[in-house]
């Protein structure tokens, strides 16, 4: 037993078959059985495809053949390793391909789908994921039985990722420059237009992608939940990137972030007991050293910055080792302080009455 998904461009010079009205004929124009024996078979195969199970006579009708060339055309069918079955009811016959069976597909065996079933679950939910699991639910066999499932909470694909993360995977894969509208929060939110050559993308969470930018000429990483408009542009060429700087480029980045410069070699002390939660939740490219008291936690990379904030998040249980985190660290935790400070001093600072009303509120007019 096997749960087939249909393969795209399967019989794909046919005409799409719509459901299947009483009386409608499939559109072609040649006489009752004067059409190629091509042509007959693939209005037959497209018929099963579309229903899977019909009687003769409502075939012949469908497919505008006379019942002898229906009948020599699902006997030749059958002989050529088809697995439609025949089956007699007076007065009917009644012919049923499997609904597992698809010519071209992916075949998944019976013993594959709670696996299939499983990762797909593990999707981030969406459109397109429901698609999917629906495609393979009415495929599976009538017979078929899956094992329960566990309730699996997936994260929710937003639907700018939905729209657009297809175009920059499919120009990632053809090789052809994306254009985009893109939203750089880290000039303020600013909207710009370019175009962009992917070479890598990153699912996240959350999803983004290396490109060679064109407007800036060099590489760069983009979310995908900034990009507000997007579209292939193959008169645009390419710009190709070397492998291997390409995965120099990765390395001196941490999670999606690249500074400017070459990469440092930081490191940074967590004591215990807040180690063992460190240990398990470093970002890409951190490796941790068991010391005594707790761990060193190492990485080369040229997002300080990021790596700072990492740090910073850790308070008092983490102690910067090298002078560029520890410079950087000092400054976020010292604007993060200030911030704090303010707030808490405007807290102190005696308020208004509510009874009495600030001298400086704007009285209503009379009248209005």
């Amino acid at each position: 037993m096997a749960v087939g998904l249909p393969a795209a461009g399967a019989f794909g010079t046919l005409k799409a078959l719509g459901p299947r009205p009483v009386g409608v004929r499939l559109g072609y124009d040649t006489p009752m059985g004067q059409r190629s024996r091509t042509e007959s078979v693939a209005a037959v195969m497209a018929a099963f495809f579309t229903h899977r199970k019909w009687t003769q006579a409502e075939l012949a009708r469908a497919v505008d053949l006379r019942p002898a060339a229906l009948r020599a055309v699902l006997q030749d069918l059958c002989a050529n390793g088809i697995p439609l079955e025949s089956q007699k009811d007076h007065p009917h016959v009644y012919w049923r391909m499997p609904r597992d069976w698809y010519p071209g597909g992916v075949l998944f065996r019976a013993d594959l789908v709670p696996e299939l079933f499983r990762h797909l679950s593990r999707l981030p939910s969406g459109k397109a994921r429901d698609r999917l699991l629906a495609v393979v639910m009415e495929q599976l066999p009538a017979r078929g039985k899956l094992t329960a499932t566990a309730p699996i909470v997936s994260r929710r694909s937003s639907e700018t990722e939905e729209e657009y993360l297809p175009i920059i995977e499919d120009a990632a894969a053809r090789k052809v420059p994306v254009w985009m509208k893109y939203l750089t929060a880290s000039r303020g939110g600013k909207l710009g237009e370019r175009h962009a050559s992917v070479h890598l993308v990153d699912v996240g969470p959350p999803a983004r992608f290396v490109a060679t930018c064109h407007r800036n000429h060099d590489l760069r990483w983009f979310r995908v939940d900034s990009v507000l408009r997007a579209r292939l542009d193959g008169s645009e060429k390419f710009r190709a990137c070397a492998p291997e700087e390409l995965a120099a480029y990765r390395a001196a980045s941490l999670d999606g972030f690249k500074g400017e410069g070459a990469p440092q070699t930081c490191s940074f002390f967590v004591r215990e007991p807040e180690s063992a939660w460190v240990s398990n939740n470093l970002l890409d490219g951190m490796r941790a050293e068991t010391l005594h008291g707790g761990i060193r936690v190492s990485i080369e990379t040229s997002a300080i910055l990021r790596l700072a904030r990492f740090v910073v998040a850790l308070g008092e249980a983490a102690r910067p080792e090298t002078t560029a985190l520890a410079r950087t660290v000092a400054e976020l935790a010292r604007g993060a302080l200030d911030q704090a400070e303010a707030l808490l001093r405007d807290d102190r600072e005696p308020g208004p009455s509510p009874a009495e009303p600030l001298a400086s509120a704007v009285q209503p007019r009379s009248g209005s």
